[in-house]
């Protein structure tokens, strides 16, 4: 008998430390992709920032489906998902969002599954698409139902529900929300939404926060995108 649960032990062991190394190796790819991301992100700013928050649920549904393996119920959805993140990939927002015969869309299953991971996953997909499909109203409702306290996805969740407040001229809300994008101090997205909100206080003509925003990039992020062109934003501030 103790061998046999010295056994089960040692194969728990080893199956925790499998799904350890797994998630390790999905947040490097992470930080690769996010890096990869940015030029796109940077060379499309009319098109108000949601590229980041794409490419980080795209791997943390990979993510949650590993994790899943220990919970039935976020397998059975991970699974039911596969397909709606498959027409996510392929930009059918629509077939995404709502379904059709072979898919079963983000909004039942988050409505299926709540209180799962992948219920929780579907929200911010819905937040997306509903981003792409240009109802700002609607995006920021299902973005604001997903929830997560890693450093990286909740600020650039915040970062996209400024997006949409910008979209909608809700510039006020859009600057509370980048701030707290902001706060994160994240080297990966901080400077990505200093540089919007520099860029939104340039539009509402308020020269001095824009150029403190530009500042900070250079000043703690040096070695971001962001910074290479710091100083050319800060000159537009003079």
């Amino acid at each position: 008998m103790a061998g046999e649960l010295k056994e089960t032990d040692n194969n728990s062991l080893k199956e925790n430390e499998e799904l350890s190394n797994a998630v390790e190796q999905k947040f490097d790819e992470l930080d690769n992709a996010l890096t990869k991301g940015e030029a796109f992100i940077e060379s499309n700013s009319k098109n108000l920032l949601i590229g980041i928050g794409a490419i980080i649920l795209l791997i943390f549904g990979v993510i949650y489906y590993i994790k899943g393996v220990k919970e039935p119920k976020n397998v059975e959805a991970a699974e039911v998902m596969f397909p709606a993140e498959q027409a996510f990939q392929r930009d059918s927002f629509q077939i995404a969002l709502n379904g059709n015969s072979q898919v079963v869309g983000f909004l039942a299953i988050s409505d299926t599954y709540s209180g799962t991971d992948a219920g929780n996953v579907a929200n911010a997909y819905a937040g997306i698409c509903y981003k792409k499909l240009g109802d700002n109203e609607n995006a920021i409702k299902y973005l604001n139902a997903y929830s997560s306290s890693n450093s990286t996805l909740e600020p650039a969740i915040e970062g996209a529900i400024g997006d949409c407040y910008w979209d909608l001229q809700k510039e006020d809300d859009a600057i509370k929300a980048y701030n707290k994008a902001i706060k994160s101090d994240n080297k990966l997205v901080s400077p990505i939404y200093l540089r919007r909100l520099g860029l939104l206080y340039l539009k509402k003509g308020d020269k001095s926060n824009a150029k403190a925003q530009f500042e900070a990039i250079k000043e703690k992020y040096g070695e971001s995108m962001q910074a290479q062109e710091a100083d050319k934003l800060i000159a537009m501030c003079e």
